[in-house]
C-alpha cells in the first residue's frame, strides 16, 4: 500500500507539472492583465479627476463672468439704452445661471444647460453689440 501511494503521488505531482506547463501562458496573460487592470484604473481615476476639476473650474469662470455681466446691464438699463427685449433676456440668462446645479446630477444633463446658457449669452452679447469674447490674463473664453 504504501508503494502504491507515492506512486500516486508522483503521478498527480507529475500531472499538476504538465498542468502549470501547459496553462503557464494562460495563468501570465491573466495575472497581467489583473495587474495592468489595477494600475490603468489608478491612472484613469487621477487623469479623470484632473480633467473634471480643470473642465469645472472653467465652466464656473465663464458662469460667474456671464452672471457678473447679467447684473452690471440689469443695474440701471435706462441709462445704457437696453431694450426691453434685452433686459428679459438678461433677466432669463441670470435664472438659468442661478439653476445651474453645483454638483453633479444625474437627472440634468449638465452640458446641455451650458450650451443654453451660452447661446443665450451669445444672443444678448448680439443684441447690445458687445464683443463676445472676454480675455484677460489666465482667462479666455
Amino acid at each position: 500500500m504504501n508503494t502504491s501511494l507515492k506512486t500516486e503521488e508522483c503521478e498527480r505531482n507529475i500531472n499538476d507539472v504538465f498542468e502549470d506547463i501547459l496553462f503557464s501562458e494562460e495563468r501570465i496573460i491573466e495575472e497581467s492583465y489583473k495587474q495592468g487592470y489595477t494600475e490603468g484604473s489608478r491612472e484613469d481615476t487621477i487623469e479623470g479627476y484632473h480633467l473634471g476639476y480643470h473642465r469645472g473650474a472653467e465652466i464656473g469662470s465663464k458662469l460667474g463672468y456671464y452672471k457678473a455681466f447679467c447684473e452690471y446691464n440689469l443695474r440701471e438699463p435706462e441709462d445704457k439704452n437696453i431694450t426691453e427685449k434685452t433686459v428679459k433676456h438678461l433677466e432669463q440668462l441670470l435664472q438659468y445661471i442661478d439653476a445651474f446645479p453645483y454638483n453633479n446630477c444625474e437627472d440634468i444633463d449638465l452640458f446641455q444647460l451650458f450650451e443654453q446658457i451660452e447661446a443665450l449669452y451669445k444672443k444678448v452679447c448680439t443684441q447690445l453689440k458687445v464683443k463676445r469674447d472676454f480675455k484677460k490674463e489666465g482667462l479666455q473664453f
